[in-house]
């Protein structure tokens, strides 16, 4: 590179629009590619497709987490974007393959099914004791379909859709983008692909229909579906507020989460603004007198845990 180029040459002329050299040059490097680069200390490898990446991390040699973008990453163009659930899965030492997505195509793509298939038949899913599938929404289908890639193995899955094939789920009005994609390819519907894994945890609010409907779709001794009333399509940043996430994805993906632990632990929930605004929205007209005594309730538990936190400082 030339000496005397100066900082506002590197400058890309609109701040999104930034060339992938100028990335390079004014973005500080991400933790992954920190790990990945020839003089990094990890191992593992970038695959690039047209519309999709596959960045894996070998660390664990007998436990792998798969997993998928969900819509809101699909836009990121950062230098630092990282899979989801990147950092988690580095910090608990599995080895990971994290699916980047480029569109909002609910992964009905042939390059990323062929590339998956590639890699069942050629043994990687196989050379772990224990593979999990894991994702949110868009990220929770893929998790749900892809896990039938390596049977026995374990997926979970927030606030996922089964399928946008409207021949199936009439009812599924969002995601305009995702419903005209070619449903007719493999792996298009999680109702046929669960039966494969060995335990499938999804996450779902009952009071959101969409998801609801979604969830009641999937059926069989190997499911598990875990409310997270009053979330809406967010399970997962509820979890995150009530600090449970972490616990609840070492149980799963551990295959020992039981459903009577896990409402136990969400019994947090009570305490919570966001689970309260959620029944009052939900039940305030048809339970008004059960929606005023949550409500008291709800204050009491809010003063004893401000109590609590104060008495500890």
């Amino acid at each position: 590179m030339d000496k005397d180029l100066t900082k506002q040459q590197l400058q890309p002329e609109h701040p999104d629009r930034k060339t992938g050299y100028e990335r390079i040059l004014t973005d500080p490097a991400p933790p992954w590619f920190v790990e990945l680069y020839p003089g990094g200390s990890g191992s593992g490898f970038l695959q690039k497709l047209e519309r999709h990446a596959f960045l894996f991390h070998q660390r664990d040699k007998d436990r792998l987490v798969v997993s998928f973008d969900n819509i809101a990453n699909v836009n990121d163009l950062s230098f630092a974007r990282e899979p989801w659930g990147w950092k988690f899965f580095r910090d608990i030492g599995w080895s990971h393959l994290g699916i980047l997505a480029r569109a909002k195509a609910w992964y009905r793509d042939p390059e990323i099914i062929s590339y998956l298939q590639a890699k069942a038949d050629e043994g990687f899913f196989a050379q772990f004791d224990q593979v999990v599938f894991a994702g949110a929404s868009m990220g929770g289908f893929g998790a749900l379909v892809f896990s039938a890639l390596a049977p026995g193995s374990i997926a979970i899955a927030f606030n996922p859709q089964t399928t946008l094939d409207e021949r199936l789920v009439p009812w599924e009005t969002r995601y305009r983008f995702g419903r005209v994609q070619d449903w007719d390819l493999p792996l298009s519907d999680a109702a046929d692909t669960v039966p494969a894994s060995g335990r499938a945890y999804v996450f779902y609010d009952p009071f959101f229909d969409p998801d609801r409907q979604h969830a009641m779709r999937l059926q069989g001794p190997n499911v598990a579906l875990l409310k997270t009333w009053s979330s809406n399509h967010f399970a997962a940043p509820m979890l995150r507020k009530l600090d449970l996430l972490k616990p609840v994805m070492l149980g799963a993906m551990d295959g020992t989460l039981e459903p009577q632990e896990y409402y136990r632990m969400m019994r947090a929930r009570r305490n919570l603004p966001m689970y309260m605004r959620g029944l009052e929205a939900y039940g305030g007209e048809r339970h008004p007198k059960l929606i005023s005594a949550a409500r008291r309730r709800f204050k009491v538990l809010r003063r004893q845990k401000l109590g609590a936190a104060e008495a500890s400082q």
